[in-house]
């Protein structure tokens, strides 16, 4: 008996590593940060819940879509000739299903900057969690943590 709830346990928890979700999350993730790294704000928009809560250990709380793209908007991409690209950190992201709502995805990520001609530099890092709602349009970002910033080097 002992080992087969050992077998179902380990059953359950491959199930929920191998979601057929992850590869939608993952995708919807990625849409999101193309966007953040081209500074368009209509396609960040789309990809954002409308109650969307934004937690940051550097900037505080920021609530709701529009508030959210404004501060993108005026924050990484309003200062003239600065170019900000943020990068996962490869093989530190996680995708984590949440039953009937959507899937955690969380990890390390880095930020580059390039001022005007300049080459791109490496600025910081900082830890991650995002909460994906499924929706039935898709997939909508509803709560945001990004944290732990430290500075290059």
């Amino acid at each position: 008996m002992k080992q087969l709830m050992t077998i179902a346990m380990l059953l359950c928890a491959s199930a929920a590593i191998a979601a057929p979700e992850d590869g939608d999350v993952l995708t919807a993730d990625a849409a999101f940060w193309r966007a953040f790294n081209q500074c368009d704000a209509a396609a960040m928009g789309k990809l954002l819940a409308r109650d969307i809560e934004f937690y940051h250990d550097k900037t505080g709380l920021t609530q709701g879509r529009d508030k959210v793209v404004e501060s993108l908007v005026k924050g990484p991409c309003g200062t003239p000739g600065l170019q900000v690209r943020r990068e996962a950190v490869s093989g530190s992201v996680a995708v984590d299903p949440v039953p009937g709502h959507g899937a955690i995805v969380s990890g390390v990520h880095r930020f580059y900057a390039r001022q005007g001609d300049a080459a791109e530099r490496l600025d910081g890092d900082a830890r991650f969690a995002v909460v994906w709602r499924k929706t039935g349009a898709g997939w909508e970002m509803a709560r945001v943590l990004s944290y732990a910033h430290r500075p290059a080097g």
